[in-house]
């Protein structure tokens, strides 16, 4: 947890610099962040489905003797290992979304560092994926348009980040 505050404060830094939403649109973010959160947890979900499937559709084709002038064992072994690393990385992201829908609708600290986590580990998830294309192409392509798409999501999650975690604790008293 050290670890992710440090990073916190770094990116932070990074961000200081960079030009701001208007406060109504930031505030609206930081409201209404929980159920678009919800939305990509759903998504990851039916995603994950997806990439099951796709296991399912490749590990049919090893060793299928009927496509052997079409598919190559080592081909399809490859794909495979990219599709349960996809898999994996879908499913651990889409269960820190779900985790963190709650702690963001009550503007909880704890939910927007669940996005960040999440924001971290998608950018760990676009590197490997992108070594595992195993082409030049493919890997400054992916590293490429992941860096664009983690930068826009990473801007919008440090936008709200003061709207979490300090919320002013209410002191009751016996009159």
């Amino acid at each position: 947890m050290e670890y992710i505050n440090k990073l916190e404060k770094v990116v932070l830094g990074w961000a200081k610099d960079v030009p701001h939403l208007p406060v109504v649109a930031r505030k609206w973010l930081g409201t209404n962040v929980w159920w678009i959160v919800l939305i990509c947890a759903i998504l990851s979900g039916i995603s994950f489905l997806i990439s099951v499937s796709n296991l399912f559709n490749q590990l049919s084709l090893l060793n299928a003797p009927s496509n052997a002038y079409y598919v190559t064992s080592d081909y399809t072994s490859i794909a495979i290992l990219h599709i349960v690393v996809s898999a994996v990385f879908i499913l651990v992201s889409g269960l820190l979304l779900a985790l963190a829908v709650q702690p963001l609708q009550n503007k909880e600290k704890k939910g927007w560092v669940l996005l960040f986590v999440t924001l971290i580990l998608e950018a760990l998830s676009v590197v490997v994926n992108s070594v595992l294309t195993f082409s030049v192409v493919g890997f400054v392509l992916g590293i490429l348009f992941g860096a664009i798409a983690l930068a826009i999501v990473a801007y919008f999650v440090f936008e709200i980040h003061d709207q979490f975690g300090r919320r002013e604790k209410t002191i009751h008293t016996d009159a």
